[in-house]
């Protein structure tokens, strides 16, 4: 493992940890002084619950999925709790000193908030996916591409069988707009679910007329990257990697997973070099990265995904930092660049103030 990994993934579960132990003591203070003691040992454990159910997944699959499912949503609720405690103290203090104490009766009022905030993420984190519609006008887009319709899939992370149900819904919302080509833009597959028939079966119902195109992400790596190109070649799916394509006359390139397979400039240009010349041609690429190199390089319409838009608020701020291009639709130079918030979700599912959808892209010429 790289140096700088570790020291994130270090960072992250001190932090993790951490918000259990201010949960356990803000908890205690609002509500029983007494059970400080018990609550943190208790929620220490419940810490540990859900990194272990990371490496059981790898191992076991349907027979334990419901525990780490519930480890999942446990890692949400600390996360959306344990910020919202933090911001109620400081509120608490920011008032104390200007004006007065909150009342009494503040935590509990508090504590329903968050409860109602958890079961929205819940539902929006269960439910399937919304078709987001809109068109794109492009300068200069050939005649024949002009009312080309393009529907993406990404982040799916289709580890169990709550996820596969979710997916299903997906794709017959996609069959009933009828898109002209419909590409993934990785994270589809994730340890816990196998590529068996179920996932052939989901995707039977899609029959775009220029086919189905992919690239992977770094999920298809953590699945096990043999595995993960037999799935997609199971279910039809021409997955590229660092390659190009070309479908009704429209050229698709589709970039390895630029941050895991480790990706720079040279390697992005090297495999847009076909496209150079090309009016207008498709770019598939899983993170958001290296976009100014790629607008450098042709007049394309470039796809991609892993950011979530945060998934759960407020980690939007954090993906902000790591990511510039965060979620919705850029453009730099001649091309455009659509940052899409996903289809599914990974860890907890819940989603707050980040909706999932499934972009559904129409080309008009300008």
């Amino acid at each position: 493992m790289k140096p700088a990994f570790i020291f994130v993934f270090a960072l992250m579960m001190g932090v993790y940890v951490w918000l259990h132990f201010y949960a356990a003591g803000w908890l205690a203070r609002n509500f029983a002084p007494h059970l400080a003691g018990a609550l943190r040992l208790s929620l220490l454990i419940m810490a540990l619950l859900s990194p272990a159910s990371m490496f059981v997944r790898r191992m076991v699959n349907a027979p334990l999925e419901h525990l780490y499912t519930a480890a999942f949503i446990w890692m949400g609720l600390i996360f959306l709790w344990g910020m919202g405690f933090l911001v109620y103290d400081g509120f608490r203090l920011a008032l104390a000193a200007a004006v007065r104490p909150l009342p009494a009766w503040a935590p509990r009022a508090f504590c329903a908030i968050l409860a109602a905030l958890t079961a929205v993420s819940l539902y929006n984190g269960f439910r399937t996916p919304d078709i987001r519609r809109f068109d794109l006008a492009v300068p200069g887009l050939p005649d024949r591409f002009d009312g080309l319709k393009i529907a993406q899939i990404s982040d799916m992370h289709i580890d169990s069988g709550y996820q596969l149900v979710k997916f299903r819904g997906a794709v017959e919302k996609i069959a009933a707009e009828a898109p002209d080509l419909i590409v993934f833009t990785g994270d589809l597959l994730d340890p816990g679910i196998r590529c068996e028939a179920e996932l052939e079966r989901a995707v039977a119902a899609l029959k775009p007329r220029l086919g189905m195109f992919g690239a992977p992400g770094n999920h298809e790596y953590y699945y096990g990257l043999d595995r993960s190109l037999g799935c997609y070649e199971h279910m039809g799916i021409n997955l590229l990697r660092n390659s190009t394509a070309e479908a009704g006359g429209l050229k698709i390139a589709g970039l390895d997973d630029i941050r895991t397979a480790g990706l720079d400039e040279a390697d992005v240009e090297r495999v847009l070099a076909p496209l150079r010349d090309e009016p207008f041609a498709l770019v598939l690429s899983h993170q958001p990265l290296l976009y100014d190199v790629i607008a450098r390089k042709g007049r394309f319409l470039v796809l991609s995904g892993h950011t979530h838009r945060g998934q759960i608020f407020p980690f939007h701020f954090f993906t902000r930092l790591a990511y510039r291009y965060f979620y919705g639709l850029y453009r730099i130079g001649d091309s455009f660049f659509y940052v899409t918030s996903g289809a599914g979700t990974w860890g907890p599912p819940m989603r707050l103030l980040a909706p999932a959808e499934v972009p559904l892209i129409t080309l008009r010429k300008a």
